[in-house]
Parts: structure tokens; C-alpha cells; sequence
């Protein structure tokens, strides 16, 4: 259904919210824009009071509906094909639900359970950003908020729309290998962990404005290799060579993943034989277009 594909970018995030727009919604349920404007303009204007409520429940209703509206819909403006700027309401998960509630048939029904599902892969993306959990990761060294010993991440487990739930932490009581299930929201990354995610954030960031095209050597578009003494000549404010060096070791996503070093490469910039730190290329589109996590 190709209303379904189309989802990817109709919902986004704003003012760390998860939303939608009115535009996105007309095209996807094959509606005209005026009409689904129309539509939400009659919710705006719902009164309690038409639903012949006493009076003193009627206002504390009514106050309930426009704290609704106003938390839900947004007006904003677009510009339209000629440069012109037309309205256009940007809405909540709730308000989507609300306006799409009359939407019927077979088509609209999975249209929203479509759309429903993406607001909750956002909202959980969202979550796990602003709680920070995007950094704990398998293999990293956590330990309790309240403080005690250092685990390490064994595993992590996601509930169905996404969110981290728990997280699978091992450790080491004299000779056993011991085992444990516990809430993320209870867990925190060593300081080590927070030091090298700034460290790593900092450097590829430096390799991204300095200009990825002018450091890779390598002539494999799957490949990033990149010379160490050229980064020490061509980028200043780098970390020193040995702290650089550890962190670079534990880059992994979302930073280009690390593979070897001191690796001989067929320069592409030179022509000559140049000894690399070698980065699997494939989060290379990250890092031309994405600002990385500074811990």
C-alpha cells in the first residue's frame, strides 16, 4: 500500500515532540489539504456547552478542550509550489488520533494503524535520546545510579514500540559469572564511558567540517582510512595521540565502526603507500549529515 511507505518522513520531531502536519495527513489518507483544515478547525471550535452540560461543569470543560486544542494543534505556514505561504496545523500524536477518528474504511484503517506505529518508533527514539540511553550500548561498563560495583552490557531489551527497557548487565563474583536483568532507567555509564563518547563526538565532528573527501585514503567506497599524522597536520585541537588513539579503538555506532590499524593502504590522495586506521564506511552517510552525540 503506498500510503503506508510513505510514513518515513510524515512524522517528525519539534520542540521535542513527536508530530505530524495536516499537509502529510491530506496526502497520505488521499484527502484534499482545505478539506482536513476544515475538519480541524471544526474540533478547535467544539464547546462543551453544546453537549448540555450545567454551567459550572460546562466551563471547567471547556477549559479542558482548549488546554487539549492548544496543547495538540499548532498553526503554522508552508509555502506552497508559487512561493506562497498557505496554513497548515502541525499536531500531536493525541490530536492526529482525534482527527482521524472519523476516517473510515479498509485503506484509512491501515493508514492509522500505520501512522500510529511510526509516532511510537519516533516517541521511543525521542525517549531514548533525551534520557540519554542512546550511549549504553552491549559492552559498555555501567553501573547503578546509586553508585556499587561496574557491570558490563550484555544485552539490552527494547519493548514492541522500541523503548529501552532493561538491560542484561554481567559481572564477576571470584570465579562465577554471575548475571542480571535491570531497568536502564536505573543504570548510568561509567565516567570513562562519558569521557571517550565526548572524545569520539568531538573527533569525527572535526573530521566532518574539515572535509571527509580530503583525509579518507581509501580507494574502497566501503572502507574509511585515515592516516594519523595527516589529522595531527591538517585539524587543530585534537587530544593527545595516545587518549585519541584508545578511544578511536571503541568507535562504534553510531560512529563510523572501527577495524584496524596501521593497515597499509594505495593512497586515492597521494598515489602512494600510507599506513591507515581503517573505519567500516558504511555510517559514513552519518557522519556527512549528522551532528554525533557529545555525551
Amino acid at each position: 500500500m503506498n500510503a503506508i511507505t510513505q510514513l518515513d518522513d510524515a512524522v517528525f520531531i519539534h520542540d521535542q515532540q513527536v508530530k505530524t502536519n495536516s499537509l502529510k495527513v491530506a496526502e497520505i489518507f488521499k484527502k484534499r489539504h482545505d478539506n482536513v483544515l476544515q475538519k480541524i478547525e471544526s474540533i478547535l471550535a467544539i464547546k462543551s456547552s453544546a453537549l448540555n452540560f450545567q454551567e459550572a461543569k460546562s466551563n471547567a470543560l471547556n477549559f479542558e478542550v482548549v488546554e487539549f486544542n492548544q496543547r495538540n494543534f499548532t498553526l503554522v505556514e508552508y509555502l506552497d509550489e508559487q512561493g506562497k505561504p498557505r496554513p497548515m496545523y502541525e499536531m500531536t500524536k493525541d490530536g492526529f488520533i482525534f482527527l482521524v477518528m472519523g476516517f473510515t474504511g479498509e485503506e484509512a484503517a491501515l493508514t492509522k494503524i500505520a501512522y500510529i506505529n511510526t509516532f511510537n518508533q519516533m516517541a521511543a527514539m525521542l525517549h531514548n535520546v533525551q534520557g540519554n540511553l542512546q550511549h549504553i550500548h552491549v559492552g559498555a561498563a555501567v553501573q547503578l545510579k546509586s553508585g556499587g560495583p561496574l557491570y558490563t552490557v550484555s544485552r539490552i531489551h527494547y519493548d514492541q514500540n522500541g523503548f529501552m527497557q532493561d538491560a542484561e548487565v554481567m559481572w564477576h563474583d571470584k570465579a562465577k559469572l554471575c548475571r542480571e536483568t535491570i531497568p536502564v532507567a536505573c543504570l548510568s555509564l561509567e565516567q570513562k564511558n562519558l569521557i571517550q563518547n565526548k572524545t569520539l563526538g568531538d573527533f569525527w565532528q572535526s573530521i566532518n567540517h574539515y572535509g571527509i573527501d580530503k583525509l579518507n585514503h581509501s580507494r574502497d567506497s566501503r572502507i574509511l582510512a585515515l592516516n594519523i599524522t595527516q589529522l595531527y597536520q591538517s585539524i587543530e585541537g585534537l587530544p593527545a595521540k595516545t587518549l585519541l588513539q584508545a578511544n578511536l579503538m571503541q568507535s562504534r555506532s553510531p560512529y563510523p565502526i572501527y577495524m584496524q590499524h596501521n593497515h597499509a593502504v594505495s593512497s586515492i590522495i597521494t598515489g602512494k603507500t600510507v599506513k591507515c586506521w581503517i573505519f567500516d564506511a558504511r555510517q559514513q552517510h552519518v557522519l556527512e549529515h549528522t551532528e554525533y552525540p557529545l555525551g
